[in-house]
């Protein structure tokens, strides 16, 4: 398996740091786990959602060639990386999305000066003579995977083709879901079967997992959020779910903490890390491969004189 530093947005770190510290692997489309990143190192948790922050800490430590793993907040139209300055209002924030991507690649090929980039950006004057060299810099390293962890952002190819050509990596990959970090309580250990009956008979929908004396059961309301429950009758049957749903890991040992990474529409199930449906919605754009732009004549706006 490839090493990869992991970068953490200041939001996520008490989910996503501790997950990572006790499930080190995580998996790409491939159904290959020699393909998959491990985490090495301590994570870098990042202090704010500032563009330039992650910039320069990416090139403080990752080195040419090498696979990084961002966790974050995204949508379909990028990732929630604040260019300039923060605002009291979230929407007023510029972030990395498509129209500053485009403003950034038009810059860099010589197509757009540095006060019309600013405009789009919302910058002060000389605010994009200062972002230039951290962007340049990132993508001279060349890094090989910049595996993206962050809601929504795989669904619109185009978006992921900018974001590739900005990292300058050669397979930039996101998800198409919403992505979610968080924590499955699962003891004290039910060792009366009857108690554990009992407990997925008032879960409705609870997906039973092994045989007694080690099932595990887990249940998951999506109605109005993430909500997830479970219920264990012994450390082997908890072990035995998570070396199932989660990627490999020596350091769940069925007692200890059992953090999760999931993927989700928010209708269905779940599918966790170690799912191959989570593998499944995980969306590759690669270096070359641009998607064409064309617009849809018969379908596009008319505009008026």
């Amino acid at each position: 398996m490839p090493n990869a530093k992991l970068f953490v947005d200041p939001t996520l770190v008490n989910a996503a740091s501790p997950y990572y510290g006790t499930f080190p692997v995580e998996p790409t489309p491939s159904a290959s786990a020699a393909d998959w990143l491990t985490v090495k190192g301590k994570p870098i948790n990042r202090k704010t959602q500032s563009l330039e922050e992650l910039l320069t800490v990416i090139a403080g430590n990752a080195s040419s060639g090498d696979d990084i793993l961002i966790v974050g907040h995204g949508n379909k139209s990028g990732l929630k990386l604040i260019i300039g300055e923060a605002h009291k209002r979230p929407d007023d924030d510029v972030d990395l999305e498509l129209l500053p991507l485009d403003a950034i690649r038009r810059n860099q090929a010589g197509q757009e000066d540095d006060a019309t980039t600013e405009t789009t950006l919302k910058l002060k004057p000389g605010g994009f003579a200062k972002l230039r060299p951290l962007i340049e810099k990132v993508q001279n390293l060349n890094l090989d995977r910049v595996d993206v962890r962050a809601c929504n952002t795989g669904q619109d190819p185009i978006v992921m083709s900018a974001l590739q050509q900005f990292f300058n990596c050669n397979i930039f990959c996101c998800p198409k879901l919403l992505d979610s970090y968080g924590v499955i309580g699962y003891q004290p250990f039910a060792s009366d079967a009857a108690y554990f009956d009992k407990w997925v008979k008032e879960h409705d929908g609870a997906i039973v997992s092994g045989a007694t004396p080690d099932r595990f059961a887990l249940f998951q309301d999506l109605s109005k959020g993430v909500n997830t429950a479970a219920i264990a009758e012994s450390a082997k049957g908890a072990k035995a779910w998570a070396d199932a749903h989660l990627p490999p890991s020596t350091a769940f040992t069925g007692r200890n903490a059992l953090s999760y990474h999931g993927l989700t529409d928010m209708r269905a199930r779940m599918f966790f890390a170690g799912d191959a449906e989570f593998r499944a919605q995980l969306v590759e754009a690669r270096k070359g491969q641009v998607p064409s732009r064309k617009v849809d004549i018969k379908n596009a706006p008319i505009l008026p004189d």
